[in-house]
């Protein structure tokens, strides 16, 4: 059973970190969602690490960090988050994390391409698939597939059948709500649909299923706080690494370090393309910003880091403000 009501995108060791000294400090338990762009068997953007070599050092931190309850959770499994749409590549990625001892799977088949019958009849096959492997997995279900609209209550039957169908072979740990949050550029632009999801919610959670928001990336507290005793469990992930980029950059131009060649790999990578709102390729500081985290295995990054790295421990410095972070949202909610 997990107990947490946050969970934190690893987009680097330094927010890994951050995470496992939170949580023994505070005695708090927090989830880390690993995506499989993140971390795969096949590997991932973050520190080029596979599932295994991503299991190694969580359980390093969690020798390191001796108090700390933190929950190695599988974000979005399914095809396409990766642009690869084979089921079989799902199926070696539930494969896998079972082995490296995961204690949550969220099968999220909205890119599936097929009727919605087919869609949670593959979804039931893979639930379980994981279950086969371990019976005390959790598993999480659901999308946040999100455009930030506000959704009807025509949709409560949709979530209700689909409540019904998951319920009917075993209990879900969370249900991922669309819940009008959406994250673009550096900020929250979505629009909580509360009374929407106060309807979902009484849904879910009368089946004992935990209702969980993702893309709750800058909010402020009040609408942390609307959320409060309706959502069960927060996702963020992006901010935290715009907020280490920003750190590393702020840095450069304190100690007069260049980072052109830096910014020309985060530009020329295009991640940022996804996240662009009301900006367009021309705001190329912005690019790099929403998009420097996919480069920090680059010989680019290491070189700033190194530089830096003359004049303070910048890890420790990340590391703290992720945990500032970290605790905003959980004295807020």
């Amino acid at each position: 059973m997990i107990t947490s009501n946050l969970g934190i995108g690893p987009m680097s060791t330094e927010v890994i970190e951050a995470v496992y000294r939170y949580s023994h400090f505070h005695r708090k338990e927090l989830m880390l969602i690993a995506s499989k762009n993140q971390i795969d068997y096949s590997g991932g953007y973050v520190n080029d690490w596979n599932t295994k070599q991503y299991s190694d050092f969580l359980k390093k931190m969690d020798r390191e960090y001796s108090y700390s309850i933190v929950k190695n959770c599988r974000d979005h499994c399914g095809p396409g988050f990766n642009g690869n749409m084979s089921m079989d590549d799902t199926y070696k990625t539930i494969d896998s994390d079972v082995e490296n001892d995961f204690d949550l799977i969220h099968i999220d088949l909205c890119h599936y391409h097929g009727s919605n019958e087919e869609r949670l009849n593959e979804s039931k096959k893979l639930i379980k698939h994981c279950l086969q492997l371990n019976e005390n997995i959790a598993i999480e279900i659901g999308t946040d597939e999100n455009l930030g609209v506000k959704y009807s209550f025509n949709t409560l039957k949709e979530i209700e059948n689909e409540v019904k169908f998951f319920k009917s072979f075993f209990i879900p740990e969370f249900f991922v709500v669309q819940t009008g949050s959406l994250v673009k550029e550096i900020k929250q632009v979505g629009s909580f649909n509360r009374n929407f999801i106060k309807e979902c919610s009484n849904i879910i959670q009368t089946s004992n299923i935990k209702l969980k928001e993702h893309n709750a990336d800058y909010l402020s507290n009040q609408e942390i706080k609307k959320r409060k005793y309706i959502v069960d469990a927060l996702n963020i992930a992006p901010q935290l690494g715009v907020i280490q980029t920003s750190l590393i950059l702020n840095k450069c131009l304190l100690y007069g370090i260049r980072f052109d060649d830096f910014a020309n790999v985060v530009y020329k990578g295009n991640k940022w393309e996804k996240w662009l709102y009301q900006n367009d390729k021309s705001n190329k500081h912005l690019c790099v910003q929403i998009a420097g985290h996919y480069h920090f295995v680059s010989d680019e990054y290491k070189k700033i880091i190194e530089q830096i790295n003359k004049h303070e421990d910048i890890s420790e410095n990340i590391i703290e403000t992720i945990m500032e972070v970290i605790d905003y949202y959980e004295s807020s909610f």
